[in-house]
This record gives structure tokens, sequence and C-alpha cells, in this order.
């Protein structure tokens, strides 16, 4: 059985992944910034879950937690790490901030870097290990108003691909697990900063009406997450990964839509799914 180490445990994929890894005999680390809500995820792990207080974008606090899991495991560190941690910025890009763009790569993208440099490091001097990344289709079909959240996603698929390509003479595996809309409480997270921007003066109302109301009905009908947590059992522990998964397999259409049709094509197919108009009048 395996040591794993799993980020934004504390909710969402993370949880369910993390009491799912656990009931199968794995000993779980699981990080996040709650340590209520880590407390509760260990009781629920019965004893099989080890919560570890942490931000992915303080340096200082990841050496800390790998020098807690090096103690623990009596120096050896962890199997797997799965880097689920992030969020999504909701917002078109003209109006977004640059202080809430770079907040979401700080998350998303240089906090996941952060913890794979500070745990790689024993698995490639073991030669043998894996890193799981959890992407997104987004991370190929970027939709209006999410679009500093599909940028993110987008460099985790370029960086997962790089990382699985240095070490694999190591004999670390890097996979990148890409749900597509999961029934959790990310969907909230999105609507949130997305309604931000819907006031009465936004030059982008009338699309943001018709994006909200799509999106509403996105994460309440989505797969529940333990389909993502297998995905991501299978990852860490199979015989021989599979670089990508795609979650649920139904997304594979979306994947293929994005690669077969012509960028015009494909937003015009949008544009009709979610509600879109296709042009605004002055004023």
């Amino acid at each position: 059985m395996a040591n794993i180490l799993i980020t934004g445990a504390t909710a969402g994929i993370g949880r369910v992944a993390a009491l799912h890894l656990a009931a199968r005999g794995h000993a779980v680390f699981a990080s996040g910034r709650r340590e209520d809500a880590l407390g509760t995820l260990e009781k629920e792990g019965g004893g099989a879950i080890a919560g570890i207080a942490f931000d992915v974008t303080d340096e200082g606090a990841i050496a800390a937690a790998r020098a807690d899991i090096d103690r623990r495991t009596e120096g050896r560190g962890i199997d797997v790490l799965v880097n689920n941690a992030g969020y999504g910025q909701g917002g078109p890009l003209e109006l977004l901030s640059d202080r809430q763009i770079r907040a979401q790569y700080e998350t998303n993208v240089f906090g996941l870097l952060a913890v794979t440099r500070a745990f790689v490091p024993r698995m490639r001097e073991r030669r043998a290990g894996r890193i799981v990344n959890i992407g997104s289709v987004a991370g190929s079909l970027a939709l209006p108003f999410l679009g500093a959240y599909a940028s993110t996603k987008h460099a985790v698929q370029g960086l997962t691909d790089s990382l699985r390509r240095e070490l694999k003479p190591f004999g670390v595996h890097v996979s990148v697990v890409r749900p597509g809309a999961i029934r959790t409480e990310f969907g909230a997270g999105e609507a949130e900063g997305l309604r931000a921007f819907a006031g009465e003066q936004s030059p982008y109302k009338r699309s943001l009406d018709a994006f909200i109301a799509w999106h509403a009905r996105l994460h309440p009908q989505a797969p529940e997450p333990i389909h993502v947590a297998r995905a991501i059992e299978h990852a860490a522990t199979a015989p021989r990964p599979r670089p990508y998964y795609v979650v649920p397999t139904s997304n594979y259409w979306i994947l293929a839509l994005q690669k077969l049709l012509p960028g015009s094509a494909v937003d015009a197919v949008l544009e009709r799914v979610i509600g879109l108009p296709r042009r605004l009048a002055p004023g």
C-alpha cells in the first residue's frame, strides 16, 4: 500500500479521493487550509487519513509539511502526489484584475509546481513514484468567462507532459486526470465570480446572464466525484498508468470536437449550447 499526499482535500474531488483511497488501504496525507475540515476528514478516514494543514502558495508551509511527512514515514516520504488544489475564477478577461488572475495562477499553477518540487526528489532518488495532476477538460476547450481558469489548466497540461517525459527515466510516472463538470461545491465558487461582473452596467451582462443560467444547470446534473477518485486511484496504483484520463469518458467527444472542427465551428456550437448572443447592438 502507498503513502499518498492529496492537496486540496478539504472538499470536493480531493475529499472524496482521500476517503476512497483510505478505504482501499492506502495511507493518505490530506492537505488543505481548513484545519477543522481536515479534523473531520481524519475521523471519517478511520485512522488511515492524516490531515496536514498548509497552503500550496506558502513555500515555508510546504517545507514544514514535507518534514512532517518524512517524520511520519520514517524518512521514506510519499509514493504518490495528487496535485488537486485549485479553484475557478469566473469573469470576463477584460474586467478581471491583475490581482485576480495572478492569484488564480499562484494556486493552480505555481502552487502545483511548488508542491511537486518539494516531494519529487525522494521519488527520483528511489527511482519510483507517481504524480497525478488534476487538470480539466477546460485545458483543451476554453469557455467564455472562465478564461483565467482555463488558461491555468492549459498550463497544467503542458507542465504534466513535460514532467512525464523528464521523470520517466527515473521511474516516476506522471499522469493528468481531466474532469469535466463534476457535482461538487467547485461550481459555486465559479458562479460567485461570474455574478460579480453581471451587474446592470456591465457591457457583458446579456452574455453573462445566458452563461450563468447555463452554468447553473451544469454542476447539479454532473457526475459524482467518485468517478474522478477512481481515475486517480488507477493513475496512482495501476502497473501501467495512462498519461491522460478524461472523466467521465463521455467528455472525450468534447476533446474530439476541439480537434476535428475548425475554431469557428466550435464557437458556433458553444454559442448554441450555452445560448450566447451571436452579435450585440452598439450602445
